[in-house]
């Protein structure tokens, strides 16, 4: 089956199953702060589930691996949204603790060296940030060299499943932000959004 799958598969299949540990880490809370919500079983009967503790050979259907692909992102990407969406309208005042949960998962998944230059960091971003899938081209590279990285979203493909289960696209970013502090939390480099859509990474 293996030999039907190239690199790039099991590249978005690893951001697939980084989002969905997010969206584990976020249920975990809320079973523990918000029980009555039962908010896993929500999500599972909204979007059914991945179980990303398989690898990609036994779970991918080779007879439509983009389809299947395409498929996944969704349904971690409506979850996602979803459960952070369901815990703000029942506490506004949960962004604090979902903002500290983003920042420590990104500390525990983050494969990035202390002695990481710009553009490595810039190259874990893309592997660790699920955007789309890679013909989306979310995001553009303005300039780059091993000091400084800037980069601008050129698409945003989280919106509509934001907006699909009454959230708001505001919150994904305030999110996104603080997991990615957490990805660079070993380095010295510092991450700085420098408008809406453009991002810049110094070392």
């Amino acid at each position: 089956m293996s030999a039907f799958l190239g690199p790039i598969h099991y590249w978005l299949y690893n951001k697939i199953t980084v989002q969905n540990s997010l969206v584990e880490e976020v249920i975990k809370f809320a079973d523990k702060e918000y029980a009555s919500l039962n908010l896993g079983q929500k999500l599972d009967d909204q979007f059914g589930n991945i179980d990303t503790t398989k690898p990609l050979e036994e779970m991918i259907d080779t007879s439509n691996i983009h389809g299947w692909l395409q498929e996944c992102v969704s349904i971690v990407e409506y979850r996602l949204a979803l459960a952070v969406t369901t815990l703000l309208k029942e506490n506004s005042g949960v962004m604090e603790s979902l903002k500290e949960l983003f920042k420590e998962v990104g500390k525990k998944l983050s494969n990035i060296n202390q002695g990481a230059n710009a553009e490595d960091i810039f190259k874990s971003f893309n592997d660790t940030l699920l955007d789309g899938m890679p013909c989306d081209h979310a995001n553009i590279l303005v300039s780059g060299d091993e000091h400084e990285v800037i980069y601008r979203r050129n698409v945003c493909v989280h919106e509509n499943y934001w907006n699909s289960v009454g959230g708001d696209i505001k919150n994904y970013y305030i999110l996104r932000e603080e997991f990615i502090k957490g990805l660079i939390g070993n380095t010295n480099a510092s991450f700085e959004k420098v408008d809406e859509i453009t991002s810049r990474i110094t070392v």
